[in-house]
């Protein structure tokens, strides 16, 4: 009686994952209905052994082992789903139904209690082994390196529990006996199980809520459509760079990029075809720039790049660089060569400036590179001359004003 408690006990504890699911089955997340399956067929299987006095022993046994020979094989192709990959259902399927068979001769032609423990602990050795080398390979897609881990942990801890028990048994460390009457080695196994089992579950749950909580946090600060940073993302890097340029006295410089003629592409090719020029200038403009550097969509067809250490000169050769990619890198829409071109204003830090400040010299020298012909960067900054880059180009005008502007005029 004091066993079934406890089974009944380690059932309720499997169970609490179960509600914790619900909510990110609304929400589509793949892989998740089959979790849920297999928590609810884990938990059968443990209300079973919880069941056996008012159950007849063969029922129960043949109940608790066909339940979760079905759960792991639902872990493993949940996660499989969960991660984008072929679920394997047909191979696990089969796997599952020839144990269960196989419990079932066990039990009802042969009765052999060690075979069966033994059967039940390779199998899930081998299930579970199978899921968490799943998720080794897919450890990438986290950010949290503490989550693999955990997950690791967890799969790994289950396996190296029933390889254990694997060895006790098979080479006669000691004599299988029910679990409802345990020996030393089978209570050993039954506390254990009572703490890998719940966590088993618990971290498929924290591996879809770190997941679920990077995606948003991604989407906070990605732009969807180009996977440049987002507005918001750059404007608190650019606040923050300012901060740091301003107690270190270090350099930055800014420069905002706006597509030639973007509106013409939406009108001759269509909006999606719009979407597709966005998402090609960016690839580009970020192959052609520092590692270090920021890249960043303001909104439309404008773009903001953050130069880190980046004195003047420097800043104007990075965004030639940017022109110069652009321009040999033609776009290709409905079996046609789009040539792209970019026009950028580019503003240096000065001491006491503000996002807003330095955004705004650095369009005023955008609207100026415009009025120029476009396809060329000019560039605002304090000093007696200035530095224009159009084209392949660069040239230096002397100011008459000891302020910083923007362009020179034709």
């Amino acid at each position: 009686m004091t066993t079934s408690l406890f089974f009944l006990m380690w059932g309720l504890a499997t169970a609490l994952a179960l509600p914790l699911l619900l909510p990110f089955h609304g929400r589509g997340v793949d892989g998740v209905p089959a979790f849920m399956a297999a928590n609810a067929l884990a938990v059968l299987s443990l209300l079973a052994y919880a069941s056996a006095d008012i159950i007849p022993p063969a029922a129960y046994v043949m109940v608790s082992n066909a339940a979760w020979a079905c759960s792991a094989a639902l872990v493993y192709v949940g996660v499989r789903q969960f991660f984008g990959l072929r679920p394997h259902v047909l191979r696990t399927t089969v796997l599952c139904s020839l144990s269960t068979v196989g419990f079932a001769l066990l039990l009802y032609r042969n009765d052999s209690l060690v075979l069966r423990m033994l059967l039940y602990s390779v199998y899930t050795c081998v299930l579970m082994s199978a899921t968490g080398v799943v998720i080794f390979r897919q450890r990438r897609q986290f950010q949290a390196r503490g989550v693999v881990l955990y997950l690791l942990l967890a799969f790994f801890g289950l396996v190296g529990l029933h390889a254990l028990r694997v060895y006790v048994y098979g080479a006669g460390v000691d004599t299988a006996v029910s679990l409802l009457q345990p020996s030393a080695w089978g209570l050993f196994f039954i506390v254990c199980g009572s703490v890998t089992v719940p966590g088993l579950f618990l971290a498929l749950l924290f591996m879809i809520q770190t997941s679920q909580a990077e995606k948003m946090q991604a989407a906070l600060t990605f732009d969807s459509l180009t996977h440049a940073y987002s507005r918001r993302s750059i404007m608190d890097e650019l606040e923050r760079e300012l901060l740091r340029a301003e107690r270190t006295g270090g350099k930055l410089a800014v420069l905002v990029l706006d597509i030639d003629h973007f509106k013409s592409i939406n009108d001759r090719y269509g909006h999606a075809a719009g979407d597709t020029a966005l998402r090609h200038f960016a690839q580009v403009v970020q192959n052609a720039v520092r590692s270090s550097d920021r890249f960043g969509r303001l909104g439309g067809e404008e773009f903001v790049l953050l130069m880190y250490d980046c004195d003047p000169a420097r800043a104007l050769v990075q965004a030639q660089r940017v022109c110069d990619a652009l321009r040999d890198t033609p776009l290709y829409l409905q079996g046609l060569e789009v040539q792209m071109t970019t026009s950028g204003g580019l503003a240096s830090y000065q001491p006491g400036d503000s996002a807003d400040g330095i955004l705004a010299r650095a369009d005023l020298a955008l609207y100026q590179a415009k009025a120029q012909g476009r396809d060329r960067v000019e560039m605002a900054w304090s000093g007696r001359g200035q530095v224009r880059a159009g084209s392949g180009q660069m040239a230096a005008a002397p100011l008459a004003l000891n302020e910083e502007t923007a362009g020179t005029t034709a």
